[in-house]
């Protein structure tokens, strides 16, 4: 009778673990901020691998309500996902893989911050870099020289002025989102700059065409360390007419990287673009494979142009250069569709909307 009781016993703690650990979420640290978090088995293979897999910033021990972007894959039973960005020094992170029966969580924490003290926090560029807005314009990015506090409610303590210096309320969208602890996104309500919203109609437009502006980034922005104190920073702007036509992206500009090299590959268009759609818009895969080639995008002389820089050298003989839906100008017009197009086409739905094979030279 023992005997039977220890068979059960041991029968019922095999299914418990069996329970509580056939599921799991690991994260491969192997590039300390860009790590790729790992979620099996997965129970239903049809399920979407972003309803599955969510990784959220912690700060002051609250959890952020927007969940980190990146790119999501799935072999089989597992789910894969690899921020689009650098997390930043000294972040903590919460992941969560969402399974058919329990929710299993794993924290994440970056390598900490190596200060620099040698020199202030400046702010070290303002994208778009152009002094000639469009009246329609979306987005800015901030840049910053060192890691800052990734605060969603940065847009609280940066202001726009006209050019009387008065304030022009409500300018932004209620939340700041971060591309890493140097870049801020400030996201214009929409509802200031796109027709028929009513958010729109009852403030009345947000910028005048031929009127000067002032962007302000004051000093009550927080760095990540505590002893250092950002330097204030004033862009000044002029608004230029509405864009509403899709950019082109002008192929004949493109140049031709030699094999064996670490070339910068040249992407031009014939208006300027959102620094943020380049970043999360843009990829290079080796010719034929799901093979993604590794590196960072640097801005060019201007707004229009751009250069991916690999991290490894060229390799292959052939690429293909691939945009998605998000490549957009500064008012949102992507390669396919204005911003304020209202009506459906097929063509709108596709996620990659642009695919370009290259090869070496």
């Amino acid at each position: 009778m023992i005997y039977q009781a220890k068979i059960i016993f041991i029968f019922i703690a095999l299914l418990v673990a069996n329970v509580s650990f056939s599921q799991k979420l690991i994260v491969n640290s192997q590039d300390p901020n860009r790590p790729i978090f790992k979620a099996f088995p997965v129970s239903k293979i049809s399920e979407k691998s972003e309803d599955l897999l969510k990784v959220f910033m912690v700060q002051d021990g609250i959890i952020s309500e927007t969940a980190l972007l990146g790119d999501y894959s799935q072999i089989k039973d597992t789910v894969f996902f690899k921020p689009y960005f650098a997390l930043g020094s000294g972040l903590l992170f919460n992941a969560y893989f969402y399974s058919e029966n329990d929710t299993i969580q794993n924290e994440y924490k970056t390598q900490p911050v190596i200060f620099n003290r040698s020199k202030g926090v400046t702010v070290k560029e303002i994208y778009p870099r152009t002094n000639k807005i469009y009246k329609n314009i979306l987005t800015f990015h901030v840049e910053f020289s060192e890691p800052m506090e990734q605060n969603e409610l940065a847009f609280k303590f940066i202001n726009v002025y006209d050019e009387n210096k008065v304030i022009v309320p409500h300018v932004w969208y209620n939340k700041s989102r971060w591309i890493n602890d140097k870049i801020l996104i400030l996201m214009i309500h929409p509802g200031r700059v796109k027709n028929g919203v009513s958010y729109f109609e009852d403030l009345g437009e947000l910028f005048k065409e031929g009127k000067k502006y002032f962007l302000e980034i004051n000093d009550k922005l927080r760095p990540h360390d505590p002893t250092s104190k950002l330097k204030p920073y004033i862009k000044e702007f002029q608004i230029i007419s509405a864009s509403t036509s899709i950019p082109k992206f002008l192929q004949n500009k493109m140049n031709s990287p030699k094999i064996k090299t670490f070339d910068k590959l040249r992407l031009q268009f014939d208006k300027p673009m959102d620094f943020y759609s380049i970043l999360n818009g843009v990829h290079i895969k080796v010719y034929n494979t799901d093979e993604e080639v590794e590196g960072n995008f640097e801005a060019g002389s201007n707004d229009c142009e751009w250069y991916f820089v690999p991290t490894n050298s060229w390799n292959h003989k052939e690429y293909t250069l691939l945009f998605n839906k998000y490549v957009s100008d500064l008012s949102g017009n992507n390669l396919v569709k204005s911003f304020e197009t209202k009506s459906i086409k097929s063509s709108y739905t596709n996620f990659i909307v642009k695919k370009i094979d290259f090869k070496t030279q």
